[in-house]
């Protein structure tokens, strides 16, 4: 009876070592079928796209007031271009909508006491915030210029009713940068010299 048992032991260890060998393993309690080392791992769940960081711009403004310009001067659309001149003064390039880069001023922006100020004021950082960033504009070129004693030269002044920004673009191909600044002589044929007595030409430039 005893050689019978340990026959019989014999023969179902032989068994468990033939299906182990061919991988004829039953899964483990708990487990699911295919869930064997060899199984393909399970795909991993899709990446959350992320956008790409917008450029912060300053709001829109609006002068309280419809402006008033001079006598033969008109109100008109414009696109203006911020270029940020860290060796002089001016805002940045202005042209009427109907015109080329090529005819751009470089001008400086008048600021008007409770309404409309330069852009970059409204960011609350330093000039430059706003640099290589378009605008639309309506206003109109002041018949005058003004004198600036950092470059010795004088600027032509845009006077604005409203500043719409448009977003970052590139420099324009004709104005790729500031303009270069070198010492001027007085620009006689500007009405700063005869109709806008509150600006003086200093007296070494008379």
């Amino acid at each position: 009876m005893a050689s019978r048992l340990s026959l019989a032991a014999g023969v179902a260890a032989c068994f468990l070592s033939l299906a182990s060998v061919h991988g004829e393993e039953r899964p483990p309690v708990g487990g699911s079928p295919g869930a064997g080392p060899d199984a393909a791992p399970a795909p991993a769940p899709p990446a959350e796209a992320v956008a790409p960081a917008q450029p912060v711009l300053p709001p829109p403004q609006q002068a309280p007031e419809p402006l008033v310009p001079p006598p033969g001067v008109q109100v008109e659309e414009f696109i203006g271009h911020r270029t940020y001149d860290k060796d002089g003064s001016g805002w940045g390039w202005v042209r009427r909508v109907n015109e080329p880069w090529s005819a751009a001023k470089w001008v400086v922006l008048k600021e008007t006491p409770g309404g409309i100020v330069a852009p970059w004021r409204l960011l609350k950082k330093k000039p430059p915030a706003d640099n290589d960033v378009e605008y639309r504009l309506r206003g109109y070129l002041a018949p005058f210029t003004v004198y600036d004693p950092h470059t010795d030269e004088f600027l032509a002044v845009f006077v604005p009713e409203r500043v719409e920004p448009i977003g970052p673009a590139s420099p324009p191909p004709e104005h790729p940068g500031a303009p270069s600044h070198r010492v001027r002589m007085p620009d006689s044929a500007s009405a700063v010299n005869a109709v806008d007595p509150t600006i003086q030409v200093p007296s070494a430039l008379r």
